[in-house]
Parts: C-alpha cells; structure tokens; sequence
C-alpha cells in the first residue's frame, strides 16, 4: 500500500513537473512573440540617435561575423542618410562557440568605450575580423588597436577582465537567448525582428516613407 503511494505520488510530482516546464516554454515564447523581453539599457557610448526618433533599432552582434560588419557599414549609412531619424542601440551577443576571441572583443570594445573611442576601436575589430577571429593565441591585434588609438591599454586591460564587464556581457547574452537571438546580426525594429543584412534592409524600406518624413525640414508638410 505504502508503495503503491509513493509511486503515485512520483506520478503526480512528474506530472506537475511537466506542466511547469510546459507553462514555461509557452510563457517565453509568447514573450517572444510579443516583444515583452525587457531590455537592458546599453552604455550610451552604444546608443546613437535621439530618443524620439521614429524608428528604433536593436542589434546583436558579434565582432568576428562577417555579416555583422556588412551591417555596420549600412547602418552608418542609414544615420547619416536619416539624421534624427533613426536610433540604434548596439548590444553584444558574441558566438563563442565559432569565434573563440568575440567575447573579449567585446569586452575590450566596451572598454575602449570607456576612454571615448567606441566607434574607432570598432571600426578596427570588424575590419581585421579574418586575422585575430579565429586564432589559437590571444590576438595582439587587441593592443595593437589600443595604441593605435592612443588608449590606455593597461586600463583596458583591467576593465575587459573587471566582473563588472564580463556580467554586463553575460547579462546582454542572456537578454538576446530570451529574445530568440541565435545568428548575427539580429535586429528588433521598432519590436520587429530581423535576422541579417538583408532582412535589416527590407524593413527599413518598408519605413522609408516614415523616415523620409521625418527628415523633411521644419515647415514642409509630409506626403500624402
């Protein structure tokens, strides 16, 4: 009889087990689905455009994908084109599993950041991808970028390897798994998702009417 109790009462603990993990997954994917993640606000040396501006974009990226630096390029040319337009918040989401050093990448991007040199620090990590993305040894290309710019490099050393940066990194990683982010780059405009250049580039068309309003100089009347 005691057996037969215990094992009844196992039956229900896996059933309600089940239940959780199932309520779970739905709860995430309907998250998903309607945009509810919360967002982790990005330092503001990876915030570019004014918070009013009509579109808002979100990217995850990683420094070693080739696809994120094609997106880069474009996205640079899209501020200048639509100024005040657009907003875009850079966040991290490196692969490593395929790109052993994207997460120190990271790290010292942010750090470089730190000293007022975000976008030029950047700017030398995707252009050198193919030479420190995949290399056995840590790449001196991270230095080299450093001194280059004039940065105090063993203040970057310090802040890349600080718990602050790795959790900030971790925290960013985690916010873009409950988002459904698994490629880069990965983009939510205005909420909606994107995966790729491509995409990237098909959503904004479909807003350019919206921007190109919102670019019309003081006085002049939108289309109609």
């Amino acid at each position: 009889m005691g057996y037969t109790k215990i094992m009844r009462d196992n039956v229900r603990l896996a059933a309600l087990a089940g239940a959780v993990m199932f309520l779970a997954t739905i709860a995430v994917l309907l998250a998903r689905q309607l945009a509810l993640v919360p967002s982790r606000p990005a330092p503001g040396f990876r915030t570019f455009g004014p918070p009013d501006a009509v579109v808002k974009i979100e990217e995850y990226s990683d420094y070693a994908c080739g696809a994120c630096r094609g997106a880069a390029g474009k996205l640079e040319e899209m501020l200048k084109i639509y100024p005040g337009g657009i907003r875009l918040t850079l966040k991290h989401y490196p692969l490593v599993n395929i790109h052993p050093w994207s997460l120190d990448a990271a790290a010292y991007a942010d750090c470089a950041g730190e000293q007022g040199k975000f976008k030029a620090y950047t700017a030398r990590l995707f252009e050198s991808q193919e030479k420190w993305g995949r290399t056995a040894r840590k790449p001196g290309e991270f230095e080299a970028f450093a001194r280059e710019l004039s940065l105090d490099w063993p203040a970057m050393q310090a802040c890349a390897a600080s718990p602050q940066t790795r959790q900030r990194l971790k925290l960013e990683m985690a916010e873009g798994d409950l988002k459904g982010v698994s490629a880069t780059p990965t983009f939510f405009i205005n909420g909606k998702r994107a995966v790729g250049p491509g995409q990237l580039l098909e959503q904004l068309r479909k807003l350019d009417k919206l921007l190109e309003n919102r670019n019309k100089p003081a006085g002049e009347c939108p289309e109609k």
